[in-house]
């Protein structure tokens, strides 16, 4: 069996939606031919965003798994405002009170390059190139963000001549937030070297969709390019299972990290319309935002905030509801076109109706139609939204009917065996 070293920053214990991704890759690979090392960090050295001990079942016994030590440089931050370092600083997003959060956010911007996760990259890469030195390995692969974890990718690829396959999940230079960073001219110079510099370096790149792979060969000349798109897992699926009411509300849900960025005035305004109808409810899940719960609130929503729920648990809260939301950050620039998340195929195979927010062409939106899971709306368009909820009232007791064939093409087998044939390739090639 070949070997390949996965290096990902997002690691079970680690939860959240960033660590779905590698974690069935890393659980599919043997299958198909490929048994994975994945190097990560230390959990007592991590900066994750919610903590899930149940996905380390998901781990194979074959598959070792190497931490290592990592410098959070927003662990002082936390410390001075009295917070832990998982409440100030989420993928993207920065929080704290106005005055330090504007020197965090420039910090973050100027200094912490690639990202704030900058301090797992000397750790890593000392342990990658002993690694790739002193056992055998056929391939290296990282994924990000953070994409300090290609900075270690390269450092292993460098050491070692190991075809290098860079997983981009997320944009780099084209990131939505970057704007919130304050951003200097010196800091984008230096981002868009490194972007360059990864990317042009690896043996192959790999995105989530076929927007970001235009958007990176736009910029950058690769030796090679193929879109692996996020999908679901079959076996995390409950089968032929009915929707559970158990209460009067109409209940609309989000599960996920919200905040004030995916705030949709055009849903508050339908739901507002749909009260004398139904009794509405909207329900948070996960990180969220006091000030994204005073939204709906302060408009007369009844919300409810619910803490982070293991992914076995929140697949099964995602059946329980009548709508689920898929609401993406108010961003319409290019970069926005090509933003699916794993959580959507997620919601997909709950089969509730997906209400989502963001843009209406693009790849989201071309797989609800294929899909037939549900549509996308502007977050403003309160009539669309409306017309969508109303129609779903006459017939909130049933499943959602979907395309099983077209969902199928997702599966996260299927997406690994697509990964084993890139990985074959690669090693071919180099022998």
């Amino acid at each position: 069996m070949k070997r390949v070293l996965l290096i990902s920053y997002y690691f079970p214990p680690s939860g959240g939606a960033g660590v779905q991704r590698i974690l069935k890759f890393a659980r599919y690979l043997p299958s198909c031919g490929w048994l994975p090392t994945v190097l990560t960090v230390d959990p007592n050295h991590a900066a994750f965003p919610s903590i899930d001990e149940s996905l380390l079942q998901e781990i194979p016994p074959e598959v070792e798994v190497i931490h290592t030590r990592a410098w959070d440089p927003f662990s002082v931050y936390g410390r001075i405002q009295g917070k832990k370092k998982d409440e100030v600083i989420k993928v993207g997003y920065v929080g704290g009170k106005p005055g330090f959060k504007s020197v965090a956010q420039w910090l973050r911007g100027n200094i912490f390059l690639p990202d704030a996760r900058v301090g797992w990259v000397p750790f890593g890469s000392r342990v990658a190139r002993k690694l790739v030195q002193s056992q055998k390995f056929d391939a290296v692969m990282t994924t990000g963000p953070p994409h300090s974890s290609h900075l270690i990718g390269m450092a292993a690829h460098k050491a070692s001549g190991l075809p290098w396959v860079v997983d981009m999940r997320d944009p780099w230079v084209e990131i939505y937030y970057r704007d919130q960073m304050y951003e200097g001219a010196i800091a984008k110079r230096i981002q868009k070297h490194l972007e360059r510099k990864v990317l042009g370096t690896a043996s192959a790149v790999v995105s989530v969709s076929s927007h970001l792979g235009v958007g990176f060969k736009r910029r950058v000349h690769m030796q090679h390019y193929e879109t692996i798109p996020n999908g679901y897992d079959p076996a995390d699926i409950p089968q032929d299972t009915a929707p559970i009411r158990g209460r009067n509300a109409f209940v609309i849900a989000y599960v996920g990290t919200y905040n004030l960025g995916r705030h949709s005035k055009g849903v508050v305004a339908a739901l507002q319309q749909l009260q004398p109808k139904i009794p509405v409810e909207v329900h948070l899940v996960g990180k969220v935002d006091s000030e994204a719960l005073e939204a709906y609130s302060a408009k007369g929503i009844p919300v409810k905030g619910i803490p982070y729920l293991s992914h076995g648990e929140a697949i099964a809260y995602m059946q329980s509801v009548d709508v689920l939301m898929l609401a993406q950050p108010c961003v319409y620039d290019d970069s926005a076109a090509g933003n699916v998340s794993g959580k959507v195929f997620e919601y997909i195979s709950a089969r509730r109706p997906i209400l989502a927010l963001g843009p209406t062409e693009g790849n989201l939106a071309d797989l609800l139609k294929q899909t037939q899971a549900g549509s996308i709306f502007d977050h403003e368009d309160q009539e669309s939204i409306l017309g969508f909820l109303n129609d779903y009232l006459e017939s909130r007791d049933k499943l959602w009917e979907i395309n099983d064939a077209a969902l199928a093409e997702y599966e996260r087998p299927r997406l690994t065996s697509r990964l084993a044939d890139l990985l074959d390739h690669l090693s071919k090639s180099d022998s």
